[in-house]
């Protein structure tokens, strides 16, 4: 929202490393998985991690300057670093998918640009154009579909 309002995104730890994903890459995973529900009972009850390749982790300053050209912000526009730390943040978070991988071939569809384009592209839309996100989301959707058939990723045969 900061950008919106042409403010800086305060950012607490730039250095921590993160597993950023688009939000269609967990929800693909979970229809991939009610899909396998019913013909695999030995699954029902089990957790399954969802989340993207470990070489999308990057730090959160990577990812806020490369979420700030989708909206053509200059750099040093785009973050202040705040000290304001109220609680003890990890330095490094990362998923284990490898269960939905063995169980269900599940794999992530976007790799680390465009899960940048699609996340900063929606959210520019949304604040800037106010265009009908509705149908901005499908698009998306598709595309998202396109790119998984595209990569053969195993949900899409």
């Amino acid at each position: 929202e900061a950008w919106s309002i042409e403010s800086k995104v305060e950012i607490r730890s730039p250095a921590s490393t993160r597993p950023w994903q688009h939000v269609l890459e967990p929800i693909s995973g979970y229809l991939n998985l009610a899909t396998h529900l019913d013909s695999n009972k030995n699954i029902n009850g089990e957790s399954f991690n969802f989340g993207p390749r470990s070489d999308y982790s990057h730090n959160v300053k990577k990812l806020i300057n490369d979420l700030r050209k989708t909206w053509n912000i200059e750099k040093h526009q785009a973050y202040a670093i705040t000290d304001d730390i109220k609680f003890h943040e990890a330095s490094l978070l990362k998923l284990n998918c490898d269960k939905a991988l063995f169980y269900l071939k599940w794999l992530p569809t976007l790799n680390y640009e465009q899960l940048i384009n699609f996340t900063g592209n929606w959210y520019y839309e949304f604040y800037k154009k106010r265009d009908n996100m509705l149908q901005v989301t499908v698009d998306q959707i598709r595309d998202y579909v396109n790119i998984a058939k595209s990569n053969n990723i195993p949900w899409t045969h």
